[in-house]
């Protein structure tokens, strides 16, 4: 009887050891085959950085600091001053359409720094299937002037102080219509 009981003992033991032995080698293959390691020669940057010598309108805007720039969703406060409803209606309300037949999604990034400043602008045109595309330069032209008449931003506020902070717009163009403004 005792032996029985000691053959379950010893059997219960090395089946935990073998099941956490079992765990620490799917834990330790999960994360070398999942880390996503940068090269950060090819990609030096990150997705918010605009570079100065490629944007526009970029000649007299200046940013706090250079190396600290923050994600608009950081903080509440990182939004046009008049609020959302308030950038649309400035946008709809001067946006004509001039017969364009364009869709797709014109997007606008830019920097607003920690005056609430907005500059450093880069745009990129693309269909309603997010690939390249060429929109008609008046109707690139007509949004990029109303985007940057823009002025009024709040910056961004975290780590008790306000900073530089990314930022885009992105409209959805139907037919040369704007439906959609985000973010």
């Amino acid at each position: 009887m005792k032996t029985k009981k000691g053959f379950k003992i010893i059997l219960y033991s090395i089946s935990i050891i073998l099941l956490l032995i079992l765990i620490i080698i799917g834990y330790l293959y999960y994360n070398y085959r999942t880390r996503s390691g940068v090269d950060t020669e090819k990609y030096p940057y990150t997705v918010e950085y605009i570079a100065p010598d490629k944007a526009l309108l970029n000649k007299d805007f200046n940013v706090c600091d250079e190396n600290f720039l923050v994600q608009y969703y950081n903080s509440q406060r990182a939004r046009y001053s008049k609020g959302k409803n308030g950038l649309r209606n400035f946008i709809i309300s001067h946006y004509k359409n001039k017969n364009y037949t364009d869709s797709g999604y014109l997007n606008i990034r830019f920097i607003i720094n920690c005056k609430g400043e907005a500059g450093r602008y880069v745009i990129h045109e693309n269909s309603l299937n997010l690939e390249p595309k060429e929109f008609n330069k008046d109707l690139v032209n007509q949004l990029f002037n109303l985007t940057t008449q823009l002025k009024k931003w709040n910056p961004n506020y975290t780590y008790e102080a306000f900073r530089d902070s990314y930022m885009y717009l992105s409209y959805r163009i139907e037919n040369g219509e704007i439906t959609e403004i985000l973010p």
